[in-house]
């Protein structure tokens, strides 16, 4: 058999990618823990395409595009509007370029004697995955940020200068949450209403409203209200009784109490992803932090996705991984193809992460 050349620097180092993604696999553990997702939608079997407007029409989505100006209902998004759309919700791929100082870095290890060859090799590695790791991470953010954004914002996911500043689209993806199952709190959660507002009144009217339906799980909610809860008045004196009322009271009071009563129990999302703007990139909280979300038990939804151009046809001189449905590449370049760096790791996937179960999840409004 021909010796497989690769034009990664990195050479055959490039299939340890593949085995610690697959070991990680065998281990069942995640590689990013952080990734919020996939504890709550299934991959659904990769197909040769995705084809956006049978999505739309299959899953009840709704798209809907900003208009010119107040008095125009001409729509951005025309046609040509539209590919834009699809592309920017349906693929998600990033690429790392290698840096000079980087890649001196790699010299360096590889020129050095006083290194045995089992150091050079794991320090390499080490480089060479801190790489992989970074482009997955982007990829799988993306995909959080489709996922938990409408899931949190009655819905709706809108793409704008903040959330997709480099794409070009502008518009709202809407999984058209029931307007029955929307509700607002009695009394605003702020600061100024914590003596007086009732929390668990507001809970409670939301578990009724849902009990002829659907068996509700858990209350998915930002780390602040359940702080808010916790400090509230009216929920230590639930807790404690008006007589202990000054005790403190944690989450894990909260859901004792939830359990014992057959409720849901309350879960905190914490998730940041960083936006590429240009040169910079920009920390944002996909999570609508104003709402709580009530769940039922079980996934919400599917990712649709369809296999990578480079799954269907592979070029030669790339090294190829994959971690679960998304694709890494890892390749070399030179003067001939006239660009400033010298590696590059791309990440990507085809895929549209889609609620399903819309009409079993509940959303409580706590602030305007």
């Amino acid at each position: 058999m021909p010796e497989l050349l690769y034009s990664s620097i990195f050479g055959e180092l490039t299939r340890n990618v593949q085995i610690r993604f697959d070991a990680v696999s065998e281990l069942n553990k995640r590689l990013f823990d952080n990734v919020i997702f996939e504890q709550y939608l299934d991959w659904d079997t990769p197909t040769i395409g995705l084809n956006f407007e049978e999505l739309i029409g299959q899953y009840h989505i709704t798209v809907a595009a900003p208009t010119i100006g107040e008095n125009s209902n001409e729509p951005i998004l025309g046609t040509e509007g539209l590919e834009t759309l699809k592309e920017t919700i349906l693929r998600h791929a990033i690429t790392l370029p290698m840096t000079m100082q980087d890649y001196r870095k790699v010299l360096q290890i590889l020129d050095s004697k006083s290194l045995p060859d089992k150091v050079k090799t794991q320090q390499l590695i080490t480089i060479m995955f801190g790489n992989v790791q970074t482009v997955v991470k982007s990829v799988l953010g993306k995909l959080d940020m489709l996922f938990l954004r409408p899931l949190s914002n009655e819905g709706m996911m809108t793409l704008d200068e903040t959330t997709n500043p480099e794409g070009g689209a502008r518009g709202t993806i809407s999984f058209n949450q029931p307007a029955e199952n929307i509700a607002s709190s009695k009394t605003t959660w702020t600061d100024g209403n914590i003596d007086t507002v009732d929390c668990f009144e507001d809970i409670q009217a939301m578990i009724d409203a849902a009990q002829d339906k659907v068996v509700l799980s858990k209350c998915l909610l930002a780390p602040r209200k359940i702080s808010y809860m916790c400090r509230s008045k009216k929920m230590k004196q639930m807790i404690w009784g008006t007589d202990k009322n000054s005790r403190i009271v944690q989450l894990k009071d909260i859901n004792a109490y939830m359990q014992e009563n057959n409720y849901p129990i309350f879960e905190p999302i914490r998730r940041q992803v960083m936006i590429q703007n240009g040169t910079q990139k920009i920390p944002y909280s996909p999570w609508n932090d104003k709402n709580l979300v009530f769940i039922p038990e079980g996934k919400l939804g599917i990712i649709k996705n369809a296999w990578a151009n480079n799954e269907l046809k592979q070029e030669n001189g790339v090294a190829y991984s994959n971690y679960g449905r998304i694709r890494v590449s890892q390749w070399g370049v030179g003067e001939t193809q006239n660009s400033n760096s010298v590696e590059f790791t791309k990440a990507e996937v085809m895929a549209l992460p889609v609620i399903t179960e819309m009409n079993g999840i509940y959303t409580l409004k706590t602030e305007d």
